[in-house]
């Protein structure tokens, strides 16, 4: 028999592509999770993350012969965690002469659902059924459902209790000149700081704003003239005690590398924090998030602003005092990072305007430099 070395070479690629992609899939990420729930009690999930690829499902019976005795015409199911409603789905009846239906919720409904890595949150599930008129024709089940967090994975919330909400008087220019030199009805002051669970710099840490004004305290705090990647100045944040580069929408990748610690703003009052390797062995953080200034007040020390803002991100006299006014004179070490500036940083008129305008030039975005770059 003669073997055509050529077609058998293209055969065998052919097979090693094919088993290199099905090989990947496996490799690339974890297999999508569907946990069909007993719903009595004993329940439980492991590696949860919120992810939108995996979902619970849970058997919804009639009470009756089937959906159309109940005169049941759509299925609820919902999740509560202390009391509060994290998530809700519901399905119209598909045939009123089924006896039973199944309800499928995918667990990115419950990204808002607090949790330390590796541990559980027990949350409690119910489902019931409506008639046309709102009427429970079919008895609710309620049991708990026992989920693990993933080790990369933590959730922290802050409402109007938790939070450190302070009411801002408006300056007297603002007062006088109605709002042209400055807010004349600023937002109140928000401060957070959560203590979290993590398995080392596995894990990355979100924290969910559910306060009432939050949101419009950061927005207004921020400016509207940010853009994604941006360094954020006019709000803080923190991990311990100690100031991170914190970035609007997305990381800059020309500022921050793996084993960096850093916080990204994500909008509508979502902060996530990655631990750099300076938490590898930590098994809780401190996350702070405030719409105040890095500089104002006493909360981060000279030498660790310094460090964040001159040494990490490689920012100039000029941007330090467009950013942080004429904070920025005693908030950093400028004697000692004298050589990180150039001659026309140095210069006087070059001070980001506030010489010359009083500190009225908004913050700027800026998309920095890592030092030496």
């Amino acid at each position: 028999m003669t073997i055509n070395l050529k077609r058998a070479a293209a055969l065998f690629a052919v097979m090693m592509l094919a088993i290199s992609l099905v090989g990947g899939a496996f490799v690339g990420g974890a297999a999508a999770q569907t946990t069909t729930l007993a719903g009595d009690g004993t329940d439980a999930i492991d590696g949860f993350n919120a992810s939108g690829d995996d979902h619970l499902e849970y058997s919804v019976s009639s009470d009756g012969t089937d959906f159309g005795t109940d005169s049941t015409e759509t299925l609820y199911m919902n999740v509560t965690y202390n009391g509060e409603e994290y998530a809700e789905i519901s399905a119209a009846v598909d045939s009123s002469t089924a006896s039973s239906q199944v309800l499928n919720m995918s667990h990115d409904k419950l990204d808002d659902l607090p949790g330390d890595a590796n541990e559980t949150t027990t949350i409690n599930v119910t489902a019931w059924g409506e008639g046309a008129d709102g009427t429970h024709n079919t008895s609710a089940t309620e049991f708990q459902v026992d989920l693990t967090f993933a080790d990369s994975y933590a959730v922290t919330n802050v409402d109007d209790d938790s939070a450190e909400i302070e009411d801002v008087e408006a300056s007297t220019f603002a007062r006088f000149s109605g709002g042209l030199f400055g807010n004349d009805d600023p937002a109140d002051l928000h401060t957070y700081e959560q203590t979290v669970g993590v398995e080392g710099n596995q894990t990355t840490v979100t924290l969910n704003d559910q306060t009432t004004n939050g949101t419009d305290a950061f927005d207004e705090a921020m400016g509207d003239e940010l853009e994604s990647g941006d360094l954020i100045t006019g709000a803080s944040a923190g991990v311990d005690g100690t100031p991170v580069l914190a970035f609007y929408e997305s990381a800059d990748s020309d500022l921050v590398e793996e084993g960096d610690t850093y916080a990204v703003y994500e909008g509508n009052g979502e902060w996530t924090f990655t631990l750099g390797d300076d938490y590898s062995d930590a098994s809780t953080v401190d996350v702070y998030a405030s719409s105040q200034k890095f500089t104002a007040g006493d909360q981060f020390s000279q030498e660790d602003l310094t460090s964040t803002f001159i040494d990490d991100a490689g920012m100039s006299f000029g941007e330090l005092s467009s950013n942080f006014g004429f904070d920025a004179l005693t908030s950093f070490n400028l004697m000692d990072s004298l050589g990180a500036f150039s001659l026309s940083d140095l210069n006087p008129l070059m001070l980001g305007g506030d010489v010359l305008t009083m500190g009225l030039v908004a913050p700027i975005g800026i998309k920095a430099r890592r030092a030496g770059a």
